[in-house]
């Protein structure tokens, strides 16, 4: 018995003994030492603090040279201010409202909608359409529209508690292809959103060609009877052009110097071929500017010393410089170069020579000629089964043209850009559907007047 408590005493002395005691920080020690060592180990395998993003990635070039303040966006102070006020004015707080940006790609809407927002105090979320298919509780798919109405419900209903911003916006730029096929089901999610809705919405439409989005889902009746707000952006001018290619090109020389070398050469490059898309310009920008590794500087692909513009290509072939030498003579600037330059955009280039090749012209004769030959290079152009022959097509036009002038007109000849000829086109099958209509009512109202007045005089008789 005195064994059995003796063991038992033995077996509880453990849980409360002095000495056990005293030698808890012993194994405390030993514990915190191997968490240390394990912590150490671990740090040297992983890298716990976060490294620097590397600059060799297009995607943080892009991010680099975004607007950080309004002073250096490309859209005009007027349409700024435009924003501002709907911001500040329009919008209140916990009520649906809608704007919409439209304007040509690259003219900056969105990041001015992106910056002014957040110096509003706004927080933006974006949609952007999914490409997987997502189920709902019923483990049926649900469709796009259904999908993107939910997102909206959601985040203009609830707000976020991971940031300090007092107001939310939405911001949507990438349309459901359902809502452009289905104008109906477009038009019950702006009266439900109407309904329940109690934050911003900005829709982006971009005009790229033929695109119809603003009549097809906001036509002038939708936007008076939702009180929708509509700011047009205008493409970039030149002088806001020139700013922001030299505030980016300095961003890109200190973030990136070791793979990319922005010179005041290649931004007045830029300029003479910018169209107002201030983000098409960023990014042949940093192409051109990229670093050719040592002894890659010629290789088996042709590299050309210059780029071309398409103004200063025309000006070439319509006023041709000659060099005499003795009894032969050549051009300063090769036919075939000018050609290679272009080969992509053939139909272009062959608009300009049509619409400028008179400016410098002498004689009928050689008018005739011109005219001839680009007419030739026309038909041959519009020939799609070969490749080759666009090719050959464009460096015999360019070729016949600068040998027929012999002697061009000195002088300053500004060069105009061709007119649209589908837009003439459509004018002139547009009026003639008219008159043939014309045509036809007059025609029976003739006919019905005349049974008319056979029908009278039966009567009468």
């Amino acid at each position: 018995m005195a064994n059995s408590k003796q063991k038992n005493s033995s077996w509880l002395m453990p849980s409360f003994d002095g000495e056990f005691l005293n030698k808890s920080p012993a194994i405390k020690r030993k514990s915190s030492q191997i968490l240390e060592k394990s912590v150490s180990n671990v740090s040297m395998d992983y890298d716990i603090i976060p490294k620097k993003k590397s600059t060799n990635s297009l995607s943080i070039l892009l991010e680099a040279s975004e607007p950080q303040k309004p002073s250096e966006l490309v859209v005009s102070r007027q349409k700024q201010q435009e924003i501002t006020d709907w911001l500040r004015y329009k919008v209140k707080r916990g009520k649906p409202s809608v704007l919409i940006l439209t304007g040509p790609a690259g003219c900056g809407k969105t990041a001015a909608i992106r910056l002014l927002s957040k110096e509003n105090g706004f927080d933006i979320a974006e949609w952007i359409t999914p490409v997987d298919q997502a189920m709902d509780e019923n483990n049926r798919i649900m469709r796009q529209g259904d999908r993107f109405e939910d997102f909206v419900i959601r985040v203009t209903r609830y707000s976020s508690v991971l940031n300090n911003y007092h107001s939310r916006l939405l911001l949507v730029k990438d349309f459901p292809n359902v809502f452009i096929e289905d104008k109906d089901a477009f038009l019950s999610f702006l009266e439900r959103y109407f309904e329940i809705g109690k934050e911003p919405i900005v829709f982006v439409c971009t005009e790229i060609g033929n695109s119809k989005l603003l009549q097809t889902l906001f036509p002038s009746n939708i936007r008076e009877k939702f009180d929708i707000d509509l700011i047009n952006i205008n493409p970039v001018t030149q002088a806001a052009m020139k700013n922001s290619l030299k505030r980016i090109g300095d961003i890109f020389n200190s973030v990136a110097s070791h793979i990319i070398c922005v010179s005041q050469d290649k931004i007045e490059e830029i300029l003479s071929n910018s169209i107002g898309d201030i983000r098409n310009a960023v990014i042949n920008l940093i192409f051109i500017s990229l670093k050719v590794p040592k002894g890659q500087e010629e290789n088996k692909c042709n590299i050309r010393e210059e780029s071309l513009g398409l103004l200063h290509g025309v000006g070439r072939v319509i006023n041709p410089k000659r060099i005499q030498t003795e009894n032969s003579w050549k051009f300063v600037h090769d036919p075939d170069d000018i050609a290679s330059y272009f080969q992509s955009q053939s139909t272009v280039f062959l608009s300009f020579l049509q619409e400028n090749y008179l400016n410098t012209m002498r004689g009928i004769e050689e008018v005739n000629a011109c005219a001839n030959i680009l007419s030739l290079a026309d038909t041959l152009n519009s020939e799609w089964r070969d490749l080759n022959l666009t090719n050959v097509t464009l460096s015999f036009c360019i070729r016949g043209v600068m040998v027929m002038n012999e002697k061009p007109i000195s002088g300053w000849n500004p060069v105009r850009k061709p007119a649209n000829v589908r837009i003439e086109m459509r004018r002139c099958l547009a009026a003639a559907e008219v008159r043939w209509y014309e045509s036809i009512i007059n025609s029976k109202s003739k006919h019905t007047e005349e049974l008319l007045d056979i029908d009278m005089e039966a009567i009468i008789e």
